[in-house]
């Protein structure tokens, strides 16, 4: 569980009692509501003039939608999903300008209107609909997602220079945002592009209801009810923004306050689950993917483990993990899929963004033994490794249900690559053969033509791997 899901949890933790019928409840209903007060603006719209609440309410919310989107982008890193990447992207775009327009509540800590501030929700709001407009229609090409999670990066940290521009124009107060104006702005370009706005959600809303209509679980009907909500808010920009610190105007940034108090309870309800899974796309599900795949055991171990107290295995274990994890993560970029007890299994390339993963997996196996022979040299009787490489196409396939959920690697290339890990000499890295085919030129391997493994019938080529160019 990532630091963003521990917050995630912590803000959710007293929603947990509540009926998941409560939230399908929130999702239906809430929308109307939102319809419903903006109707009722000029019947019932006195004035409440609040600051201190008004930057602590949007500066919290603010923190709790960044939160919500940190923890979305690790869900889409994780499995590779381009549509809840873009989610993501733009809860980050929402809950930072939400962030900004907090920081600009006057006589807090500013001391006067900055235009720049005022109108910030407005901006993010703006800037969110293209992302989400862009979630909801990513899988309309086959080919679009692998360039999305190619250039998550790039995307990210395009909305971050946005609003980092943003409050530096702001700041030097360069025109258009020399002076205050209303936060709406009826009336002027800023009033147009909250209708865009506004048609933007609700594209999106439509197009989620389509996607997800035979099988609406709670969580894409809360995304659905999010963008409905947030259409209405961009309305409200547009009609009763001029009316400042009126209840139409504490109503609008009411819509945005529950449309993701909305997403916060559905996210929350899915915590045993992975809490994005059910939006994930098709592709991501279950998928055909050239893959790397790293296997290694400690052999020895059972006999180790008998000579061995409990607290010396288990420090032994971690110590060899320790140093595993970060090599094959931080370095080499790949997943540590699972611990088995004495062995590790990792692949590369499961995203799809890794053309070179060969050489990645090649490159991992090799630093990985040398500081496995290290360990096992500076603890005499410490067991010693072998490690496996096999490339290949495999099947990253959902398993599971309600309760559990795991992306396993299925197919015979991560089969054979765990046959070579068990006969591969200690002390060694042992690759197959199309592995050893896309390396560089230099590598440095001995073959073991027509090796035997078991459960397979045919033999195997294999190369022992000693050095990389």
């Amino acid at each position: 569980m990532g630091s963003a899901g521990r917050a995630i949890e912590r803000v959710g933790r007293h929603w947990s009692s509540i009926p998941v019928g409560v939230g399908w409840v929130l999702a239906a209903a809430l929308p109307l509501v939102g319809l419903v007060s903006l109707l009722l603006r000029d019947r019932l719209d006195p004035e409440w003039n609040n600051h201190r609440l008004h930057f602590a309410l949007f500066l919290a919310i603010g923190a709790a939608v960044v939160v919500l989107s940190y923890a979305a982008g690790e869900a889409a890193e994780r499995r590779g999903d381009a549509r809840v990447f873009l989610l993501s992207v733009g809860f980050l775009a929402t809950g930072g300008f939400l962030a900004l327009h907090a920081i600009g509540t006057p006589e807090i800590l500013v001391s006067k209107d900055l235009s720049g501030f005022k109108v910030a929700i407005s901006v993010g709001l703006l800037v969110s609909a293209v992302l989400v407009v862009a979630s909801a229609f990513v899988d309309a090409r086959p080919g679009l997602p692998p360039v999305v999670i190619r250039w998550r990066r790039m995307i990210r940290f395009s909305v971050l220079v946005v609003m980092a521009v943003w409050v530096v124009w702001t700041l030097a107060q360069v025109p258009p945002l020399a002076h205050s104006t209303s936060e709406g702005a009826t009336g002027t370009l800023l009033a147009i592009l909250a209708a865009f706005g506004a048609v933007a959600y609700a594209i999106a809303a439509a197009r989620y209801w389509v996607i997800y209509r035979k099988d609406l679980a709670l969580l894409p009907a809360s995304v659905i009810a999010c963008c409905v909500l947030l259409a209405e808010a961009m309305i409200g920009v547009a009609a009763t923004g001029e009316r400042n610190w009126h209840a139409s105007w504490w109503e609008w940034h009411g819509l945005i306050v529950l449309a993701y108090l909305v997403i916060l309870f559905a996210a929350r309800r899915e915590w045993s689950d992975e809490r994005f899974h059910r939006l994930y796309l098709a592709t991501t599900r279950e998928r055909t993917q050239d893959v790397s795949v790293v296997f290694g055991d400690l052999a020895g171990y059972t006999l180790f483990s008998e000579r061995s107290t409990p607290h010396e295995v288990a420090t032994m274990l971690r110590t060899y993990y320790e140093e595993a994890t970060p090599i094959i993560s931080r370095r080499f970029g790949g997943e540590v899929e699972k611990f088995m007890g004495d062995g590790i299994m990792a692949t590369f390339n499961s995203r799809g963004d890794q053309p070179d993963h060969p050489l990645r997996a090649a490159r991992a196996a090799l630093e990985l033994q040398r500081r496995f022979t290290q360990l096992a040299d500076a603890h005499p009787g410490w067991p010693r490794s072998r490690i496996g490489v096999n490339s290949g196409d495999a099947v990253v396939q959902e398993l599971g249900g309600r309760g559990y959920v795991e992306y396993a690697v299925i197919g015979d290339t991560i089969n054979t690559g765990s046959r070579l890990e068990t006969n591969a000499p200690i002390g060694t890295v042992l690759i197959g053969a199309e592995t050893f085919r896309r390396l560089p030129d230099g590598a440095d391997a001995t073959p073991m033509h027509g090796l035997q493994v078991k459960g397979k019938q045919a033999p195997v080529d294999a190369y022992l791997l000693r050095s990389l160019p």
